[in-house]
Protein backbone atom coordinates (compact mmCIF):
# COMPACT_ATOMS: atom_id res chain seq x y z
CA UNK A 1 0.00 0.00 0.00
CA UNK A 2 1.32 3.40 -0.49
CA UNK A 3 2.06 5.47 2.15
CA UNK A 4 1.03 9.06 3.12
CA UNK A 5 2.25 10.97 6.33
CA UNK A 6 -0.61 13.79 7.22
CA UNK A 7 0.02 16.58 9.77
CA UNK A 8 -3.16 17.35 11.65
CA UNK A 9 -5.68 14.72 13.35
CA UNK A 10 -8.42 17.27 13.35
CA UNK A 11 -11.75 17.43 11.55
CA UNK A 12 -9.93 18.38 8.34
CA UNK A 13 -7.15 15.94 8.58
CA UNK A 14 -9.47 12.57 9.31
CA UNK A 15 -12.81 14.18 7.82
CA UNK A 16 -11.51 15.16 4.31
CA UNK A 17 -7.53 14.86 3.72
CA UNK A 18 -7.25 11.14 5.79
CA UNK A 19 -10.32 9.96 3.97
CA UNK A 20 -9.58 10.95 0.81
CA UNK A 21 -6.03 9.58 0.79
CA UNK A 22 -7.17 6.32 2.09
CA UNK A 23 -9.85 5.81 -0.74
CA UNK A 24 -6.65 6.75 -3.28
CA UNK A 25 -4.99 3.41 -1.93
CA UNK A 26 -2.81 5.04 0.99
CA UNK A 27 -2.37 4.04 4.47
CA UNK A 28 -2.29 7.27 6.59
CA UNK A 29 0.19 8.11 9.24
CA UNK A 30 -1.32 11.00 11.05
CA UNK A 31 1.06 12.81 12.91
CA UNK A 32 -0.48 14.78 16.14
CA UNK A 33 0.73 15.70 19.55
CA UNK A 34 -2.49 14.75 21.48
CA UNK A 35 -2.18 12.07 23.44
CA UNK A 36 -5.45 11.00 23.40
CA UNK A 37 -6.22 10.86 19.66
CA UNK A 38 -2.65 9.60 18.50
CA UNK A 39 -3.80 6.63 21.21
CA UNK A 40 -7.44 6.10 19.60
CA UNK A 41 -6.08 5.73 16.18
CA UNK A 42 -3.01 3.30 16.84
CA UNK A 43 -6.14 1.08 19.43
CA UNK A 44 -8.42 0.86 16.54
CA UNK A 45 -6.31 1.79 13.49
CA UNK A 46 -10.18 2.90 12.20
CA UNK A 47 -12.13 5.93 12.51
CA UNK A 48 -15.66 6.72 11.25
CA UNK A 49 -16.81 9.89 9.74
CA UNK A 50 -20.49 11.68 9.62
CA UNK A 51 -21.47 13.08 7.19
CA UNK A 52 -24.78 15.50 7.37
CA UNK A 53 -27.05 16.76 4.82
CA UNK A 54 -30.28 15.52 3.30
CA UNK A 55 -28.83 11.80 2.97
CA UNK A 56 -26.70 11.50 6.36
CA UNK A 57 -23.98 8.54 6.10
CA UNK A 58 -21.29 7.15 8.44
CA UNK A 59 -18.19 6.22 6.35
CA UNK A 60 -15.60 4.28 8.13
CA UNK A 61 -12.24 4.56 7.55
CA UNK A 62 -9.22 1.85 7.99
CA UNK A 63 -5.56 1.38 7.24
CA UNK A 64 -4.29 4.38 9.44
CA UNK A 65 -2.30 4.69 12.14
CA UNK A 66 -0.27 7.51 14.20
CA UNK A 67 2.69 9.40 15.70
CA UNK A 68 2.85 11.83 18.62
CA UNK A 69 5.42 13.90 16.99
CA UNK A 70 6.43 15.12 20.67
CA UNK A 71 7.39 11.93 21.77
CA UNK A 72 8.51 9.42 18.63
CA UNK A 73 10.27 11.64 16.63
CA UNK A 74 12.51 8.49 15.42
CA UNK A 75 8.89 6.75 13.93
CA UNK A 76 8.15 10.30 12.19
CA UNK A 77 11.76 9.80 10.60
CA UNK A 78 11.10 6.44 9.55
CA UNK A 79 8.22 7.22 7.90
CA UNK A 80 9.52 10.04 6.02
CA UNK A 81 11.98 7.82 4.18
CA UNK A 82 8.92 5.60 2.97
CA UNK A 83 6.32 8.25 2.39
CA UNK A 84 4.81 8.44 -0.80
CA UNK A 85 2.97 12.02 -0.14
CA UNK A 86 2.93 14.20 2.79
CA UNK A 87 0.02 16.68 3.85
CA UNK A 88 -1.19 18.98 6.44
CA UNK A 89 -4.36 20.30 8.04
CA UNK A 90 -3.29 22.21 10.59
CA UNK A 91 -3.90 25.89 10.03
CA UNK A 92 -1.24 27.77 8.34
CA UNK A 93 0.02 29.57 11.78
CA UNK A 94 1.09 26.45 13.14
CA UNK A 95 3.56 25.37 10.09
CA UNK A 96 6.44 26.88 11.21
CA UNK A 97 6.12 25.04 14.18
CA UNK A 98 6.09 21.56 12.39
CA UNK A 99 8.95 22.99 9.93
CA UNK A 100 11.89 21.68 12.09
CA UNK A 101 10.39 18.08 12.19
CA UNK A 102 9.38 18.33 8.25
CA UNK A 103 13.00 19.62 7.71
CA UNK A 104 14.80 16.49 10.15
CA UNK A 105 12.15 13.84 8.20
CA UNK A 106 13.59 15.40 4.46
CA UNK A 107 17.21 14.74 5.57
CA UNK A 108 16.54 11.24 6.83
CA UNK A 109 15.01 10.91 3.72
CA UNK A 110 17.41 11.94 2.01
CA UNK A 111 20.28 10.27 3.46
CA UNK A 112 18.19 6.82 2.09
CA UNK A 113 16.95 7.44 -0.94
CA UNK A 114 16.73 10.13 -4.24
CA UNK A 115 12.75 9.36 -4.58
CA UNK A 116 10.46 11.70 -4.99
CA UNK A 117 8.38 13.54 -2.55
CA UNK A 118 5.43 16.02 -2.64
CA UNK A 119 4.18 17.63 0.47
CA UNK A 120 0.97 19.73 0.66
CA UNK A 121 -0.51 22.25 2.81
CA UNK A 122 -4.04 21.57 2.60
CA UNK A 123 -4.65 25.40 4.92
CA UNK A 124 -7.04 27.60 4.80
CA UNK A 125 -4.07 30.20 3.12
CA UNK A 126 -2.83 31.41 -0.29
CA UNK A 127 0.56 29.53 -1.35
CA UNK A 128 0.28 27.20 1.72
CA UNK A 129 2.61 25.08 0.24
CA UNK A 130 5.31 27.16 -0.72
CA UNK A 131 4.87 29.47 2.94
CA UNK A 132 5.43 25.68 4.57
CA UNK A 133 8.56 25.20 2.11
CA UNK A 134 10.19 28.63 3.27
CA UNK A 135 9.82 27.35 6.86
CA UNK A 136 11.34 24.46 6.34
CA UNK A 137 14.05 25.50 4.12
CA UNK A 138 15.11 27.87 6.90
CA UNK A 139 16.26 24.43 8.93
CA UNK A 140 17.53 22.83 6.10
CA UNK A 141 21.54 22.61 5.52
CA UNK A 142 22.66 24.11 2.15
CA UNK A 143 23.85 20.70 1.11
CA UNK A 144 20.36 19.03 1.75
CA UNK A 145 18.16 22.36 0.48
CA UNK A 146 19.94 21.21 -3.18
CA UNK A 147 19.02 17.60 -2.86
CA UNK A 148 15.68 19.14 -2.01
CA UNK A 149 15.59 21.18 -4.80
CA UNK A 150 15.33 17.87 -7.24
CA UNK A 151 13.58 15.36 -5.19
CA UNK A 152 11.19 17.23 -2.93
CA UNK A 153 7.87 19.32 -4.19
CA UNK A 154 6.17 21.31 -2.36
Amino acid sequence: MKQAIHFGGGNIGRGFIGELLVRSGYEVTFVDVADALVDEINARRSYDIEVVGDTPKKIHVEHVKAINSNKDLDALLAAFVTADIVTTAIGPNILKFIAPNIAKGIARRLEKTDAPLNIIACENTVGGSTVLKNFVYEHLADDIKEKAARCIGF
